[in-house]
């Protein structure tokens, strides 16, 4: 115990605070999800209107014209589910220094919780930020989100059907494998049922390293004649990798290794994973434009009165006690919901 005792008499000096915090980073939300929707109602409604690529028919000028019918709509439902993440600060964590504080910095603990609470508010901030970007990621790699957690267990299926699954040798490290023919296919694929150019292929690890070693696709590179494209490294902001470029079929190729900590699918072992999966590809439009929606968030004030927010978030605070402590709370209602169905592409390669 000696050991660990400070002498008021030796001079000391801090060099400072390391503070080891992940970085939060938005990619998908930022780049695909943009079309932003704050709700003052609980649920969130869609009219989804599909055309066709019907032509207008030959007509004999004595015949008259040709009546083309009403396209009709389905209308879609979705409750945005409740993110509550909180924390608690009591007068114990004030009374002693703060990381980083001097020892006789003559702080109070009323200097101490106003720093405090901007922390929590960041941290629980954080949080729901990467939900927001798990939710984009379910979306886009499954066409769904699994909401699972205290008191709650459903799917929200937006029926994503532009997927598939490479089997056996047509897998990219497969001997009969076509990684190009499988570009333009899925590319093609969208086209048709989606009615969107997909121009971004997003690729797990293992599914770049296959591209990359690929020798059809590094002979074509090779090919001095013709510009088939490139490949290469530039790291990009919000935590991508732009790869290359193939132009046939006409995409920028990006590695997004982004994880998250699944702590609810295995609660007594957590393992970090990644959010587009080693062995996946998705091919998307960079103009999106897929929504972020956001139901109404709802509370109990300290005079007992209900008080609702179309906000994407609220962050509030407010004090219990026996004992005495300050319980900060975070509340957002988000929901990505990729309102053109199709328009993208999702397949697993390995």
């Amino acid at each position: 115990m000696a050991d660990n005792l400070i002498s008021i008499y030796d001079p000391r000096t801090l060099a400072g605070v390391v503070r080891m915090n992940p970085p939060t980073h938005t990619f998908l939300k930022d780049t695909f999800f943009t079309n932003l929707r704050l709700s003052p109602t609980e649920s969130v409604d869609i009219d989804l209107v599909k055309g066709n690529r019907k032509m207008a028919a030959f007509i004999h000028p004595l015949v008259g014209g040709e009546i083309v019918r009403e396209i009709g709509y389905e209308t879609k439902s979705y409750v945005p589910p409740l993110l509550n993440p909180e924390t608690i600060t009591t007068a114990d964590s004030l009374m002693k220094r703060m990381p980083g504080e001097s020892l006789y910095s003559g702080r109070t603990p009323a200097d101490r919780a106003a720093e405090k609470l901007t922390q929590d508010y960041n941290k629980l901030n954080d949080m729901i930020t990467r939900r927001e970007e798990w939710m984009c990621a379910q979306v886009l790699t499954t066409g769904s989100v699994p909401v699972k957690g205290k008191g709650v267990d459903d799917v929200i299926d937006f029926g994503l059907t532009n997927k598939e699954t490479l089997q056996n040798t047509k897998k990219w490290d497969g001997t009969a494998k076509n990684i190009l023919g499988d570009l333009r296919r899925w590319k093609k694929t969208v086209q048709q049922n989606g009615f969107a150019n997909v121009d971004v292929a997003i690729l797990g690890s293992l599914a770049a390293d296959a591209l990359q070693s690929d020798d059809k696709i590094m002979k074509l590179l090779d090919n001095r004649r013709i510009e088939i494209g490139n490949l290469g490294f530039r790291e990009m902001p919000n935590g991508v990798t732009w790869i290359g470029y193939l132009a046939d079929p006409g995409l920028n190729l990006y590695m997004y290794n982004e994880v998250y900590l699944d702590d609810w699918t295995e609660p007594e072992s957590p393992t970090t994973k990644p959010l587009i999966p080693d062995n996946m590809c998705l091919l998307l439009p960079r103009n999106a434009n897929f929504m972020r929606a956001y139901g109404m968030c709802t509370y109990l004030d300290d005079n007992g009165l209900w008080v609702t927010a179309d906000a994407d978030r609220i962050l509030r605070s407010y004090v219990k006690h026996g004992p005495d402590r300050r319980m900060l709370e975070a509340q957002s209602h988000p929901l990505m919901i990729p309102d053109k169905v199709d328009s993208w592409f999702a397949a697993t390669v390995l």
